[in-house]
């Protein structure tokens, strides 16, 4: 499962270089900065958590002194916990390997069960025992994520993020009728730290509003001991907490758009009716107090065309919350 991730994280660093052409193109589509919306934003996301177990057995011999020997066979199982985030995101205005930071608190809980059949031998008697038990952990979580965009069709995306997560436990819940000192049980403590990678695929429903689907894992930890990249130990097995949510991103429409500044190929005049802008072809502009609408910020109607490759564009009121309100909402015209 290892290999999967680093690759993944070198593709992460290497993608920029490889696709600056397709990012600079569909990049805008889904966080338009210029102008259009703040950098901070928010986000809420629901999900589930599975605690993967080893993908066969483990035989283990657990004790042996003089001719008193205890060996055992766990068969560790995984189940289905709850899980719901939420936070702030910070949008990077020129990204080149981050294109946005995310921070927030999370309640998360863990849930998995455990069998076993131990022999137990003492000279030449012999002993069979067995049992099983289930955990149940409740979390307060707070993580930090790097974030990566790398389009793939207009308004989706693959998301790749690497970060932290600090946890500390609100309640726990263990039933075992194995033997502790004979199994060697072991738990994570009240706190613990690791890092974490996140794969998702996302969409942008509307201009405000992004859905991120994703699958998370620990790569390390820092507190316990790691153990297998970000494994952790209940009871005599070990188990790797995977996280699968859905994100909602919200983005948060400015109250007014930030104008590009006038230069020798600008020219900006206004009316009560609409903005008349001479630009390239193809670049967004805003009148004053516009508001951010949808992927379509204005109704556009090209005048005539100019040498030198500029258009004269009528940027045409657009509608503003439901509402048409001239000179408040608009778009150049291509």
């Amino acid at each position: 499962m290892l290999r999967p991730l680093f690759l993944l994280l070198t593709l992460l660093m290497a993608w920029p270089s490889l696709a600056q052409s397709l990012y600079g193109r569909k990049k805008k589509d889904i966080i338009p900065l210029d102008g259009q919306a703040k950098r901070i934003g928010w986000f809420i996301g629901p999900g589930l958590t599975y605690t993967l177990p080893p993908f066969a057995e483990s035989e283990r011999e657990q004790f042996r002194s003089g001719d008193t020997l205890y060996r055992a066979t766990y068969d560790a199982s995984g189940r289905l916990g709850l899980y719901l985030e939420g936070g702030l995101t910070w949008f990077t205005r020129d990204p080149v390997i981050v294109d946005y930071f995310d921070a927030g608190f999370a309640y998360k809980n863990l849930r998995g069960s455990e069998a076993f059949e131990g022999v137990f031998q003492r000279g030449d008697s012999v002993a069979t025992l067995t049992g099983e038990g289930d955990f149940a952990e409740r979390l307060i979580t707070f993580n930090i994520n790097a974030n990566k965009f790398i389009p793939t069709w207009p308004y989706q995306f693959v998301q790749l993020s690497l970060g932290a997560n600090v946890d500390y436990r609100l309640g726990q819940d263990l039933a075992h009728t194995g033997d502790p000192l004979l199994n060697a049980h072991a738990f994570p403590p009240d706190l613990w730290a690791q890092a974490h990678f996140k794969v998702g695929y996302g969409f942008k429903l509307t201009g405000h509003l992004i859905l991120i689907p994703a699958i998370e894992s620990p790569i390390f930890s820092f507190n316990p001991a790691d153990i297998d990249f970000g494994r952790m130990q209940w009871f005599s097995s070990t188990y790797r907490p995977l996280i699968f949510s859905v994100r909602f991103l919200f983005l948060r429409a400015r109250n007014g758009f930030d104008c590009p500044p006038p230069s020798s190929k600008r020219a900006i005049s206004s009316s009560t009716s609409r903005t008349a802008i001479t630009l390239s072809a193809g670049t967004d502009c805003c009148a004053s107090r516009a508001r951010w609408w949808s992927r379509d910020h204005g109704h556009c109607r090209p005048s005539h065309r100019h040498q030198g490759g500029t258009v004269r564009c009528g940027c045409w009121p657009a509608r503003c919350r439901g509402r048409r309100r001239a000179g408040r909402c608009g778009r150049c015209c291509s």
